[in-house]
């Protein structure tokens, strides 16, 4: 049996919402799920737990995680009220996928839904 590789990818992303301040969780939910749907659809990709996390100045946070592409993402924390950016850390570990499949699979995950979303992503490495 072949082993399967693990090659994390963490990345900063920035992500803008003018107009839905209210939705947040609901983008970043179906950024992850879109996510771990296209990292299993790859036919290689085992998924082992795809993470974000973003902290607020008031010291609130918003946590999503997906575990499998076949569950929803569970969430916990919220966004401000308002607010209409936010910084993302973001962890994705699937066995299988190598840095620039999870990679390329990341950004056009993010923009498919900032143009359905009508915003914006700008992702850095860490």
């Amino acid at each position: 049996m072949e082993e399967l590789i693990l090659e994390p990818y963490t990345v900063s992303q920035s992500w803008k919402l003018v107009g839905g301040a209210d939705k947040w969780e609901n983008l970043i939910s179906e950024f992850m799920e879109t996510l771990a749907h296209r990292c299993a659809e790859t036919g290689k990709g085992i998924i082992g737990h795809i993470k974000a996390l973003a902290l607020f100045p008031d010291g609130r946070y918003l946590r999503v995680s997906v575990v499998s592409p076949t569950l929803p993402a569970g969430v916990e924390g919220s966004v401000p009220m308002g607010c209409t950016e936010l910084v993302l850390t973001l962890n994705v570990i699937v066995y299988g996928l190598e840095r620039d499949p999870l990679e390329r699979l990341t950004r056009e995950t993010a923009d498919h839904l900032t143009k359905k979303w009508k915003g914006g992503v700008t992702i850095e490495a860490i």
